[in-house]
């Protein structure tokens, strides 16, 4: 198992910090997510570059010292309840971690934050089951990360398109009119479609089973049309609905149109608008 930096570094907390500055690009993922859930992409990127920081009962002896994490060894980390049970309260950086400190109101000389390579400590929580809350009380916002997406992220499968990802599933189901939108999904799908020339138009549809009572989860598709496809980017816009899905409690499933086939995208344009068009896309007209 990884080792933990104990090296006694500070950072000196001023009332300047009370007004946020960025000192990774994982501060600046974090400020974006309070946001929108665009910023997702981003946040997972960030939080397995360089080193985390985590929080550790204070021994003036092994200040400057490391500790080294051995398997089956308790949680070393500070561990605090929250509504859901247990978290760790994991830190962007060093600074990070001070400011939280000084905000939750700590005492000096009760916790000393520790550093570990960024992927080594995802995975070592996510291998005890606990969740992370990233940079809680500090002025970046926060995230709680659970413990199945830390392993994921990891090693590295959160940021892979799925093996064989071609959706190419053509839903034959009501197409959602613009007074149902569920906004919380449907904005931060639309935030980042504008940002790709790739997709051209996207639909919303309602699957969800007939008889449903209102106000229970809902199930969608979200069906793109998307020229050229790019696996990466198609993977990008999965994470943001995935992210928005566990915010909403809707199902969400997304599936690629066949590009070919003019006439039943005619029919769709024909059936509905969709919630997003490029700008310089031209419909096929039916024949």
């Amino acid at each position: 198992m990884p080792g933990l930096d104990l090296s006694g570094r500070r950072a000196q907390y001023t009332s300047a910090m009370a007004d946020y500055f960025p000192v990774n690009a994982l501060d600046d993922a974090l400020r974006a997510l309070q946001r929108s859930v665009s910023a997702t992409p981003a946040l997972y990127r960030a939080l397995i570059e360089g080193e985390l920081y985590v929080l550790l009962p204070y021994h003036p002896e092994v200040e400057g010292e490391s500790l080294e994490l051995k398997n089956g060894m308790p949680c070393p980390f500070i561990v605090i309840n929250d509504q859901k049970g247990e978290i760790v309260m994991v830190f962007s950086s060093l600074e990070r971690a001070e400011e939280g400190m000084k905000r939750d109101g700590i005492p000096d000389n009760k916790y000393v934050p520790a550093a570990m390579p960024a992927r080594q400590l995802l995975q070592a929580l996510g291998a005890m089951g606990l969740r992370a809350v990233v940079n809680k009380s500090c002025t970046t916002g926060l995230v709680v990360i659970p413990p199945d997406l830390m392993r994921d992220l990891a090693d590295g499968s959160a940021l892979k398109p799925p093996a064989n990802a071609e959706p190419r599933e053509q839903f034959r189901a009501r197409v959602v009119p613009p007074a149902e939108y569920p906004t919380d999904l449907i904005q931060p799908v639309f935030e980042v479609l504008r940002q790709h020339r790739n997709f051209r138009a996207a639909w919303i549809c309602d699957r969800t089973p007939e008889g449903t009572p209102p106000g229970q989860r809902r199930t969608y598709g979200l069906m793109f049309l998307m020229q050229p496809r790019d696996e990466k980017i198609f993977h990008d816009v999965n994470m943001i609905v995935q992210a928005a899905r566990r915010r909403t409690g809707h199902e969400v499933y997304l599936g690629l149109l066949d590009e070919t086939d003019t006439a039943y995208i005619a029919a769709l344009f024909k059936q509905a608008a969709p919630f997003y068009l490029a700008t310089d896309y031209q419909p096929p007209t039916a024949r």
